[in-house]
């Protein structure tokens, strides 16, 4: 096993969400990068930073059309947020989902799918990943999040055709479908070993 040694760290950039370095790295074999980027997502006490939703409206998914601007693209994506001071992920979860898309689910049909990291070879942040049975409410894209340009409910092939061929390729939101399918299918098993 490699250990790499942090020799120097330097702050480059902070905001109320995000603190920015560049590290000064070395390993035991002599392997160096002075200006290795790290992006550290800023939480008050341990845990993760934000959460993301994999919605469920009916037998349809709610999936977001969010520009993004490091990509400078438009992409498809599920509900996700930043974590306040004062709330669980399982309620920030339960609000991100609301002001995102205008629906609402009860805390009991929210079901914990894990977490995540969105990109370990440069951030250093966690996310929380649910899944929102049972929603209710007219699902809305809200005016005021910079960058959200719709809303579309997409049906389970639709979904599953969206991942195969390529059109999702945000990690948090085909993380959360395939781990949601997973749980769907230990739910089936266990129902029917119970027959």
């Amino acid at each position: 096993m490699t250990s790499v040694v942090l020799k120097r760290r330097r702050p480059i950039a902070d905001n109320s969400r995000w603190s920015i370095y560049f590290d000064h790295i070395v390993d035991q074999r002599g392997n160096e990068v002075r200006d290795y980027l790290v992006i550290e997502g800023k939480r008050p006490c341990e845990g993760p930073a934000g959460v993301g939703i994999l919605a469920v409206l009916g037998d349809r998914f709610v999936l977001l059309r969010s520009y993004r601007h490091a990509l400078g693209e438009v992409i498809w994506e599920l509900p996700r947020g930043f974590i306040d001071e004062s709330e669980t992920p399982p309620q920030a979860a339960l609000r991100e989902l609301t002001e995102e898309t205008g629906l609402r689910c009860s805390a009991e049909h929210l079901v914990d799918l894990g977490y995540y990291v969105p990109e370990p070879g440069t951030m250093r942040v966690r996310a929380a990943l649910f899944v929102a049975t049972q929603c209710e409410g007219m699902p809305a894209a809200p005016d005021d999040e910079l960058g959200l340009e719709g809303l579309r409910l997409v049906d389970r092939a639709a979904m599953a055709e969206m991942v195969a061929a390529g059109e999702i390729e945000d990690a948090g939101t085909l993380i959360a479908y395939y781990r949601y399918s997973a749980w769907q299918l230990r739910q089936r098993e266990e129902k029917n070993a119970g027959c």
